[in-house]
């Protein structure tokens, strides 16, 4: 490895790059998995009154919604909590007196299913009680959720596939040049009784350390940067789930390292089999 420095060099600074933007990805993967589990196991069906329907019809209309199938639990909102609720979420002093007077938005009924399979049909039958004007749940959300998880799967494994190629020719150009100079000495080696696996494990074992030092800089960076990001996404998104460092570092770690003991491994085998002649 010191005396072809430069091929050394390369290789692992090659793996490093594959593997901290595969490691990225596979953070960036498991926040966005996170956020839709979330979603999904928080989706309620919202059932908006008509403006027409007066306050002694209100608890009728609980009383069918509550019979539906797969209901969990049912809550009146009105249109007072619904406007001090947007206040809150952002930040504002007054939106009625911002609004002119007037609040705009209905009254309404957060459903609960007991599961999220009833969701649908749950929002189907809520939409057909009179009374109700419109109904929406929030499935929409996580199928794209779920539809961008797997974009940007496929687009990540796409440039880890790109990447991984580079760093395993890497290593394999490196672990051939150190062929190539010692063949002297492994010719030597075979006259005086040398086994094959004692002639190529320290090949083996040089493509292993090379795949071990790119993932071991990847990984640092990678933690270095995610701690980071991650306290300043919580600062400024706080309604965006974001998993903390001590519940990935573990599950990264092994991630990171075992993708480069296995590009180190696949890397050092090529050459053992088509130059190493022993």
């Amino acid at each position: 490895m010191r005396n072809n420095g430069w091929m050394t060099f390369a290789a692992v600074l090659t793996i490093t790059i594959a593997l901290f933007l595969a490691s990225l990805f596979w953070l960036l993967l498991k926040n966005i998995d996170a956020n839709a589990v979330e979603v999904e196991d928080n989706v309620r069906v919202v059932a908006y009154l008509d403006y027409s329907v007066a306050s002694g019809q209100r608890d009728e209309i609980r009383q069918q919604l509550e019979w539906i199938d797969g209901v969990a639990a049912v809550e009146f909102v009105s249109k007072e909590e619904g406007i001090l609720d947007l206040q809150k979420r952002y930040h504002a002093e007054d939106l009625v007196e911002t609004l002119g007077g007037v609040n705009p938005l209905p009254d309404l009924f957060s459903i609960t299913a007991r599961s999220t399979d009833d969701v649908a049909g749950i929002a189907a039958a809520a939409a057909e009680v009179k009374g109700v004007a419109e109904v929406k749940y929030g499935a929409d959300t996580v199928e794209k959720l779920f539809a961008l998880t797997d974009t940007l799967r496929k687009l990540g494994l796409a440039i880890m596939g790109l990447l991984a190629v580079a760093g395993v020719t890497l290593i394999a150009m490196a672990t051939r040049l150190t062929i190539q100079t010692r063949k002297k000495e492994i010719m030597i080696m075979k006259w005086v009784g040398a086994t094959n696996s004692f002639i190529r494990w320290p090949f083996f074992l040089e493509g292993l350390l090379l795949g071990l030092a790119g993932a071991a800089i990847a990984l640092t960076l990678v933690l270095t940067l995610y701690s980071g990001a991650a306290d300043y996404i919580s600062a400024s998104l706080p309604f965006v789930k974001v998993l903390t460092l001590a519940e990935i570092w573990r599950p990264a770690a092994s991630f990171t390292l075992a993708s480069g003991l296995t590009l180190g491994a696949v890397g050092s085998s090529i050459p053992l089999t088509r130059f190493l002649d022993v």
